[in-house]
């Protein structure tokens, strides 16, 4: 397979991505999604390779929006203390450990500017999303990437490993659940060693799906940060709450962390529409369980048609799935492309399985046809 590809690499190198048109939805009486739309531009590919949420602007985000671009010609400096806030009082923490940030992949920049040190080292599992690593790089760190298990499971003792090894300084990127696989990591395991952070280890834990999470063993790592200043929780709105286009994400950490990842953060980072978008969808909880009910539908689509085919997948934890496809993957996804489906892309270790992003029960009722099709052709 090929080296891990970030996102940003990704659009780089590929042409063939259509747009996405943000749209809203209703829903009826039962509560449930009524989606006579498509998210997907006509005359572009189905997009399923970039885990969206494909249901499209919340329409509380929409309102939102309507209202405050007449002010646009205003900074947003109120309409991010009134995003924080409310960000503070729905995790029930204090302002001071929160961080504002242009997408969560500037709060994982802050944190490794804000970590790093000479002869410092990031260390992460392999693969995962690579954007971490990306800011190391860039920051002269030396990068250790920990293959996944043969079950594809995050190798904490082999990290441990790589740490235990490195005389210098270790940041640690780990992300929960996991990108691509959708595999939580073990939380004893993971809590055991988050409490031995030191001025000589640092996480920074990725939480970027964990609105999607069912599982009930899952615990954020938030409620850590307030008493460990060696972690920070990354968290995003690009993800459940359908944001992506408008770059709205946040750190958690403690407050001395903050500070001094304050310290790295660009200035004005923050924009007006993404401000007061976010505050509405984070105050909507009717379209987080809408959207998390979207993403079960759609999820049992494709894992009955994975069966009825014989292709093994692993738990979803996300608004994702990482299946089989017996056979080479780079083939499997140029085949879905000149489907009209963008399913994926390469991650290192996994060649015969692909990363799905899950998008409306239509979208995956087209997925699970043309999968069909494959099978019929001898393809999967």
């Amino acid at each position: 397979m090929q080296a891990n590809l970030s996102r940003r690499h990704f659009l780089g190198s590929s042409a063939a991505l259509g747009a996405l048109a943000l749209t809203g939805c209703q829903s009826n009486a039962s509560g449930a999604a009524e989606l006579p739309f498509s998210a997907t531009d006509s005359n572009g590919p189905l997009a399923l390779n970039f885990n969206e949420n494909s249901l499209g602007l919340p329409p509380a985000s929409q309102q939102a929006l309507a209202k405050a671009l007449p002010n646009a010609f205003r900074y947003p400096d109120q309409a991010k203390s009134e995003l924080m806030a409310s960000l503070a009082s729905h995790h029930q923490i204090n302002a001071d450990q929160l961080i504002y940030g242009n997408g969560s992949s500037e709060i994982l920049k802050m944190a490794v500017d804000a970590m790093a040190a000479p002869g410092a080292q990031l260390v992460m599992p392999d693969p995962t999303y690579g954007v971490a690593e990306d800011y190391a790089l860039a920051r002269g760190l030396k990068v250790v990437k920990v293959p996944l298990t043969s079950a594809f499971e995050t190798d904490i003792a082999a990290m441990k490993a790589a740490v235990a090894a490195h005389p210098g300084k270790s940041v640690v990127y780990l992300c929960n659940p996991n990108n691509p696989t959708g595999l939580m990591l073990p939380q004893g395991e993971l809590a055991n060693w988050l409490a031995q952070g030191s001025d000589a280890l640092s996480f920074i834990l990725d939480e970027a799906y964990a609105e999607y999470v069912n599982d009930p063993a899952f615990v954020s790592a938030i409620g850590l940060t307030q008493t460990n200043p060696h972690l920070v929780v990354a968290r995003t709105f690009s993800k459940i709450y359908a944001l992506a286009g408008l770059r709205v994400g946040y750190g958690v950490a403690h407050p001395s962390l903050i500070k001094a990842m304050a310290a790295q953060a660009s200035i004005d980072n923050a924009n007006l529409a993404g401000c007061v978008a976010a505050k509405a969808a984070l105050e909507d909880e009717h379209w987080v369980t809408q959207s998390r009910r979207s993403n079960q539908d759609a999820l049992a689509l494709v894992m009955a048609t994975l069966e009825e085919l014989g292709l093994k997948a692993l738990p979803c934890n996300a608004n994702f799935l990482f299946h089989q496809v017996k056979g080479d993957t780079a083939q499997y996804q140029q085949r879905m492309a000149d489907a009209g489906i963008l399913v994926g892309r390469a991650f290192n270790h996994s060649n015969g399985w692909n990363r799905l992003s899950l998008g409306r029960p239509d979208e995956m009722k087209r997925f699970c046809q043309t999968l069909i099709q494959f099978r019929q052709k001898g393809w999967v």
